[in-house]
């Protein structure tokens, strides 16, 4: 309201210091925790099944105990005991495994990531451990509990008490498999996803650049503004410097530039192309600008696509003098398609002195990505980008570029600290980084994401697989004198084993295609967090459904073959 010539159409934005700090990674995280929680229901389905089984093992006790007076609820006050503690002891275990492994977990950490070195096993997690490790015994002991006490569970254990094996009803056959489905299922979906995040991955790693990284070493130098108080004093030490550096050995060439890539700074500005219609005042167009030195875009290995780069004809002159700009291609194409860019111009921008003349566009090179693929850049808001020569618009912080094929980089940053300390003995320099360096940091919470989520869904297709095995043997124990009685009618041990391999199999395809159906909608839930890859992708899919069927099959195929070993003889004896 106080300024509206400059600020009509613009607005502030509150945010908490909490969301500024952690919001971007907020995604990630509850990727992370989702997975976590899949694995958990995987294993607590496991546990569940096993259980279960362990309590039909021990049905003659319990129906003695209930015959002697023992109440249902006192036995099934015993299970859900056992199941806690196995689950309270798992815990513990895991609290302990973590702390081995959280120095690896932290190496793989990007440094970037806010106050996550700063986690510690503290009072907090212990609590939230122990909380879960009680909750998952509950979930785990509740239905082998309920199930194993119930009267018609301990009548048929004193009817098999003659000595025949213990077996359970068509109900809980049908509770055992809708388990082994469940893992399967959770199990693709995790599958799917980790498949998903490492195709994003790829393709952000893989990504064009615009510009070539190798060979370039960064240095981040801030000018304190109290001795460098105007533009004349810091364009003075930036050109000392880099006719400095120029002329170290091992420097093919050297530049400066105020937001570069991936130097997590940002500098947009609204602009006005001469000769189109006035815009209003805060509604112009938004432009990424970067002030740069002349022999930046060599140092960058930028080609120049169209027209040519800054040279000393483009150096400020007195006022009135036409200045130079360079635009990259999003920008020619984008309000330029239908006519040459070259000497067209750009007036009225945010960036500069509101009475400086127009600036004159002299080249065009190549789009380059600033931040990481993905990342709410200037990509995601389609901003095109203008180069000024830094002369134009001295800035305080800047990055200093040097091309270099020297291998060890050591002597050359010891030479640059000597030269910035010979033009101000006061002045540090900050981070030093490898351009390819500065790209992996970028990536960094992509691949620790991609790392932690594929070991999950590797784990959770361990857990599935077991699951599997786990209900195909008990399910071979139980139809033993079932199957010694078909092979003494004369089933052929290759039918047996087809018959369970078949069943286990069954199982496994309805998993499947209920976690197809999840992988699905977990696809379309991360897709804010991918990069070029769609919701559903069939590699990814086809991979991850190879993978359980290879392992599953496995897993079929050892109770099977008992199977085929069941003698006859013995099965019809205990018959």
């Amino acid at each position: 309201k106080k300024y509206p010539q400059t600020n009509t159409g613009r607005r502030v934005t509150m945010r908490p210091l909490f969301e500024t700090t952690v919001g971007d990674y907020r995604g990630s995280l509850n990727l992370l925790l989702a997975a976590v929680l899949c694995v958990l229901l995987i294993a607590c389905a496991n546990v569940a099944n096993l259980q279960l089984a362990r309590a039909l093992a021990r049905g003659r006790e319990i129906a003695v105990r209930a015959a002697l007076g023992a109440s249902r609820w006192v036995i099934a006050r015993q299970l859900l005991v056992e199941s806690t503690l196995l689950a309270v002891i798992g815990a513990a275990a895991g609290v302990l495994l973590t702390a081995w492994c959280m120095d690896a977990i932290l190496a793989l950490t990007p440094s970037k990531l806010p106050r996550f070195h700063e986690a510690r096993i503290d009072f907090h997690v212990l609590a939230f451990t122990t909380f879960a490790g009680l909750l998952a015994g509950v979930l785990v002991g509740v239905w082998p509990a309920w199930r194993i006490s119930n009267n018609e569970s301990i009548s048929l254990a004193l009817h098999e008490a003659g000595g025949r094996s213990a077996s359970d009803g068509p109900r809980s056959h049908r509770m055992r498999s809708g388990l082994v489905i469940t893992q399967v299922a959770l199990a693709i979906v995790l599958l799917a996803g980790a498949g998903l995040t490492l195709k994003s991955f790829w393709h952000a790693q893989n990504a064009p650049l615009g510009f070539d990284p190798q060979e370039v070493v960064n240095f981040e130098i801030s000018l304190p503004d109290a001795k460098y108080k105007t533009n004349e004093q810091k364009d003075a030490f930036w050109t000392q410097l880099l006719q400095r550096i120029q002329n170290l050995p091992g420097v093919d060439a050297a530049a400066i530039s105020a937001n570069s890539p991936f130097d997590d700074n940002e500098w947009d500005s609204g602009f006005h192309v001469t000769g189109t219609p006035p815009i209003p005042p805060g509604q112009k167009p938004p432009a990424e600008i970067s002030a740069v030195s002349p022999d930046y875009f060599r140092v960058m290995g930028m080609p120049i696509l169209r027209g040519r780069g800054f040279g000393p004809e483009d150096l400020p002159g007195e006022k009135g003098h036409s200045r130079s700009i360079i635009i990259d291609e999003s920008f020619a194409q984008k309000y330029f398609a239908r006519k040459d860019p070259i000497g067209q111009h750009i007036d009225d921008n945010d960036s500069t002195d509101e009475h400086a003349p127009p600036m004159t566009i002299i080249g065009v090179v190549p789009r380059t990505r600033n931040e990481a693929p993905g990342e709410f850049n200037t990509e995601s808001l389609h901003m095109v980008e203008e180069y000024l020569l830094a002369s134009q618009a001295p800035q305080t912080q800047n990055q200093l570029h040097v091309r270099t094929k020297l291998r060890d980089i050591g002597p050359l940053v010891a030479a640059v600290k000597r030269e910035v300390r010979a033009l101000d003995p006061d002045q540090p320099i900050g981070q030093i980084t490898t351009m390819d360096q500065a790209i992996a940091l970028s990536l960094a919470t992509r691949r620790l994401t991609m790392v932690l989520l594929a070991a999950f869904a590797v784990l959770a297709l361990v857990l599935a697989s077991v699951g599997l095995y786990g209900v195909m043997a008990l399910t071979v124990t139980q139809r033993t004198r079932e199957l010694g009685i078909r092979m003494a009618l004369g089933a052929e041990r290759t039918n047996i084993f087809k018959l369970v391999l078949g069943q286990g199999m069954t199982l496994m395809g309805i998993g499947i295609a209920i976690g197809l159906i999840g992988a699905v909608a977990a696809g379309r839930a991360l897709m804010s967090l991918l990069y070029n890859v769609g919701a559903i992708d069939a590699a990814a899919v086809i991979t991850a459904v190879s993978a359980l069927v290879a392992v599953a099959l496995i897993a079929c195929c050892v109770p099977a073959r008992r199977a085929t070993r069941v003698d006859p003889i013995v099965a019809l004896r205990a018959e």
